[in-house]
């Protein structure tokens, strides 16, 4: 299968490498952040499918959740898992006291979420070990061309979403060559005979007085302009499909 790099290239009919606009690394984030945005998209009882188990022992007692969704969390009692309850990080005082009624237990344990970090009470151990089950959202490299733990189903928006914003920061860096490459940055500058775009037109005319050739320079930076405009508009086109693709897998995989 093609790399996710190779279907974006096809999609937006550009070349991606180390220092393209956009550049492989900010490929790598396009890609990561549309898995994200797409497992988001799932309904609850479909997330589960794809949900990751962590355990937690005397080693590793708490889990980083790091905008992860966590599903279930189980706490062994020596016999079996007991589903742990969530408690707001405010009331853990109160579950560690084994006179208040809200106290846990070894069969009626709780977990809560203080600081990014999840907490099981009672603490896990390795004898009585805790698992949690989230969905934690992949990293996808633009070399990769599968994710694991994915829809696969879903796998075909990724590198859809991916062409997306190649194509937006695309057109974000032409839109910023404008001023480079015709020699308007906004600021008066006088003009010489090594100046270039209409700044050297300006030369030709305030100094030499060459207007055949100040219109043919006119005449080509006019050229180049339209066809800059031409390519500018493709992207714009192409773009708006590839969004309208992606708005309708997404309205699938929610089941709308």
């Amino acid at each position: 299968m093609a790399t996710f790099e190779a279907q974006v290239e096809g999609l937006t009919s550009l070349s991606i490498d180390g220092s393209s606009a956009p550049t492989q690394t900010e490929l790598t984030q396009f890609l990561t952040d549309g898995a994200k945005e797409i497992l988001t998209s799932l309904p609850d009882s479909k997330k589960q499918l794809f949900t990751t188990s962590s355990e937690l022992n005397g080693s590793s007692v708490n889990y980083t959740v790091a905008g992860s969704e966590v599903f279930a969390v189980t706490r062994d009692d020596g016999t079996i898992n007991q589903p742990c309850r969530k408690i707001p990080a405010r009331l853990s005082g109160r579950a560690r006291d084994s006179d208040d009624m809200m106290a846990a237990s070894v069969t009626d344990p709780v977990y809560y979420i203080s600081n990014n970090l999840l907490s099981v009470f009672p603490e896990p151990s390795n004898s009585n070990n805790a698992h949690v089950q989230a969905l934690a959202y992949p990293a996808v490299a633009f070399g990769d061309s599968s994710v694991a733990r994915f829809p696969d189903e879903a796998e075909y928006l990724i590198p859809l979403y991916g062409a997306i914003k190649t194509l937006q920061n695309k057109m974000a860096s032409m839109m910023d060559e404008i001023p480079r490459n015709s020699d308007q940055d906004g600021t008066f500058t006088t003009a010489s005979s090594s100046s270039q775009g209409y700044e050297k037109v300006r030369h030709l005319l305030e100094n030499s007085e060459d207007i055949e050739l100040a219109s043919s320079i006119v005449g080509s930076l006019s050229s180049e302009m339209q066809q800059f405009m031409a390519e500018y508009k493709w992207y714009q086109e192409q773009q708006a499909k590839l969004q309208a693709d992606y708005d309708k897998g997404i309205q699938i995989v929610r089941g709308g």
